[in-house]
């Protein structure tokens, strides 16, 4: 779909987009909220205040909002950050420069709607001009169907995977590799 038609979509049924990173303390602890709401498909934080760091720190950071509500958040980060998380480093050591996609997440009553294509479009159109690969992981075990179909409708591919522990494997997705 039109990314111009989406955003008519988006403004139809009142979805604002917002910087994650001016966003006030009542909206950082949704946020939070949310993610460890999606454990295990998204990595839990100690706290809002560990989310605030990652948000500080991450190259790209956005939320929507649906009549003054969260709807969805997505957190990125650029090659040489001081980012810890092992699945960024996969893409780090890869590359010279590059875009991760860390964590998304998308209530339960906003899924299916389009809002998660939105934010990865939004982060494509951001990217547009470095023409910079796009990475991220999917959960292969606990297995994360809904983001494994959700890649690839978004034109990622697989490149590999990696076991983290006995309960935990990821799936490496790249859209733009080189």
């Amino acid at each position: 779909m039109d990314l111009e038609i989406q955003l008519l979509q988006i403004i139809m049924n009142k979805l604002i987009l917002n910087d994650l990173k001016t966003a006030n303390k009542n909206t950082l602890e949704d946020v939070y909220t949310l993610n460890q709401d999606l454990i295990p498909m998204v990595g839990s934080l100690n706290s809002s205040s560990e989310l605030k760091n990652l948000i500080d720190e991450s190259s790209n950071s956005f939320y929507i909002e649906k009549k003054g509500k969260l709807a969805a958040f997505i957190v990125c980060f650029r090659e040489k950050s001081e980012y810890r998380s092992l699945n960024y480093r996969h893409f780090d050591h890869k590359y010279e420069k590059f875009l991760y996609i860390d964590r998304v997440g998308v209530r339960k009553t906003h899924r299916n709607k389009g809002i998660g294509a939105y934010l990865y479009e939004h982060i494509f159109n951001i990217n547009e001009e470095n023409k910079l690969p796009i990475c991220a992981e999917v959960n292969i075990k606990p297995r994360n169907e809904i983001s494994l179909r959700f890649h690839e409708k978004m034109g990622f591919k697989e490149t590999s995977e990696r076991t983290i522990n006995s309960n935990y494997k990821v799936k490496y997705v790249e859209k733009n590799a080189r």
